[in-house]
């Protein structure tokens, strides 16, 4: 618990929290209102741990200096029971990743406290929430001019010229947000969309299409380089920061792998839980809508790269389940994932990562042409940007700047136009439909242990072999869906393995066998394995001996042994 919090003041801390949602961010783009700052959301935060199921911790600062919050919630000695971490928006203009891994963890609370199986839930296994993993990117959200920034409060220099930050992007239009800007330009490589002349698509010279404007983010040469937004010292991506996949010298990925505060605080605590069996992050990077896809001829490279065959079968399984669940389709295609949280927990981690994108714009149907008005073209390039251009319009949504002509002095002589997509929305949905999401995501996170290993020992038993000396034996047997262990973790080392011990009475000696030892990965669904042991009783015979089969992250079961 945080102990100098006063619990008097929740609830001004819970008021003001509301004051804060409840202020429109930027009356032109409406995508932040209902969602919380990082004051506001630390507030959330701290009420919650007002709760005896929750303890809140700060895992460390941010290069910013803003913390990185812990939920750990459970009863008794949570770090002594099987874990589910839940890692909330590991980009940071992801918001709605991390609101809905704090609505989840408050909804969790708030049914534990009624409700009775998961009241038992919590009782046999432990959550840990971290639903902003990088505070800095998701406070940039709220920075003047509005724009999607890349990373954290470093300031990064991402053109390598020594100098830190000094090409970022530039409010042209004066309207607070930075959107794009299109050049006439014969030599251009864009053209205007048939169906809709707000978007541009990219002309193909196989087809002998024609640009008609370049296309850039809003903004000016500022270094006079001749390049333009080509340094815009946005910090260090903690989604492109960690160790798999890691791409150096990159705009965003920082000087080295795990170079930043806050990822290593969360690197670092997960490396300290071994009782973590599943990692769940909110990411671009779905890999529940788009499983990852092994690659037979990679499945015995000294260094693995892709999902290993018997994982995948058992990640598709619950892709699947998780898909029911959520009921949503059209699901867009992952983004490059070089460094990403999500493959680092799979490969290197050595854990079931799962991770949700969460929401997506729908699929949203044109209006019926009437009359003689233009037909669908049928055009596939920019059907995705036509689609949210669709879903705007039906949500009466303000979610798009119309091209308009500014003054450019990078460009004399030729017509410049601002407008595009404001930043956020493709990423985030309305606030008023966070809560819905956040009972679909909790409905998954609870019924993962119901498809986590449990282990079972059968058919112990105690032969007299006469002498003092007795044959001790028993089945190991994982009555659960998933293995011990994904089979990554036994590649690579780092998921803590399954072990046995027989507890020796005082005076007995042991002849066959070591008191206790490791076992093999157990398959799930009935995945067993036999050990037995030799040995000589003392003078004083005991009328019981008890064997334990045990991991961290998957439990402990044990039983006790008659001898004749």
């Amino acid at each position: 618990m945080i102990e100098t919090m006063n619990k008097h003041l929740l609830p001004l801390l819970a008021l003001s929290s509301l004051i804060v949602l409840a202020q429109p961010a930027n009356g032109q783009n409406p995508v932040l209102e209902g969602y919380a700052n990082h004051e506001a959301y630390s507030a959330q935060v701290k009420e919650l741990d007002a709760s005896d199921f929750v303890a809140a911790n700060s895992l460390g600062k941010s290069v910013g200096g803003r913390d990185v919050w812990l939920l750990t919630i459970g009863t008794g000695k949570t770090e002594e029971k099987p874990a589910i971490a839940i890692v909330g928006n590991v980009q940071g203009s992801h918001l709605a990743g991390g609101e809905i891994a704090l609505r989840m963890a408050k909804k969790l609370v708030e049914k534990a406290k009624t409700d009775e199986a998961n009241r038992k839930l919590l009782d046999e296994q432990t959550f840990y929430f971290i639903p902003r993993p990088d505070p800095d990117g998701c406070e940039k959200c709220w920075a003047k001019p509005l724009r999607q920034r890349g990373g954290n409060d470093r300031k990064t220099d991402d053109d390598r010229d020594f100098v830190f930050g000094e090409d970022s992007p530039d409010d042209l239009n004066g309207d607070g947000i930075i959107t794009m800007m299109r050049i006439e330009d014969e030599t251009g490589d864009y053209f205007p969309h048939p169906d809709d002349a707000r978007v541009l698509i990219q002309a193909d010279a196989k087809k002998n299409e024609q640009g008609k404007y370049r296309l850039l983010v809003e903004g000016k040469d500022d270094d006079g380089d001749e390049k333009f937004n080509e340094d815009s010292g946005d910090g260090v991506a903690f989604n492109h920061n960690f160790t798999f996949g890691y791409k150096p010298f990159q705009p965003g990925t920082g000087a080295n792998a795990v170079s930043e505060p806050e990822c290593r605080a969360v690197a670092d605590f997960l490396f300290g839980r071994p009782n973590v069996a599943v990692l769940f992050c909110f990411s671009p990077e779905d890999n529940l809508f788009h499983p990852w896809k092994p690659d037979s001829n990679l499945e015995r490279a000294r260094i693995r790269t892709r999902v290993l065959g018997s994982d995948a079968a058992l990640l598709e399984y619950v892709a699947g389940e998780y898909r029911k669940i959520h009921g949503g389709s059209d699901a867009p295609g992952s983004p490059d994932p070089s460094g990403s949280f999500s493959q680092w927990g799979y490969f290197h981690y050595g854990r079931w990562s799962l991770a949700a994108r969460g929401w997506w714009v729908p699929k949203t149907e044109a209006p019926k042409p009437e009359g003689a008005e233009k037909k669908p073209s049928g055009e596939k390039r920019g059907e995705s940007e036509i689609n949210i251009l669709r879903w705007l319009a039906k949500e009466n949504l303000d979610g798009f700047v119309d091209w308009k002509p500014v003054d450019h002095p990078g460009f004399p002589g030729k017509k410049v136009e601002v407008g595009g997509f404001k930043p956020f929305w493709s990423l985030n949905p309305p606030a008023k439909e966070l809560d819905g999401l956040a009972d679909k995501h909790l409905q998954f996170a609870t019924t993962l242990p119901k498809w986590l290993p449990k282990l079972a020992l059968i058919d112990a038993k105690a032969e007299s072999l006469g002498n003092g000396v007795y044959r001790i034996s028993t089945t190991t047997v994982n009555r659960g869906f998933l293995p011990t262990m994904p089979e990554i973790g036994q590649v690579n080392g780092e998921s803590y393995p399954l072990q046995i011990a027989l507890t020796l009475p005082k005076g007995a000696e042991l002849l066959q066998g070591h008191p206790r030892t490791k076992l093999p990965r157990l398959e799930g669904s009935g995945g067993k394995t036999e050990r037995s042991w030799l040995l000589k009783l003392g003078e004083e015979k005991p009328k019981q001996l008890e064997i334990q089969a045990w991991a961290p992250a998957v439990g402990r079961a044990a039983v006790k042994v008659d001898l004749p």
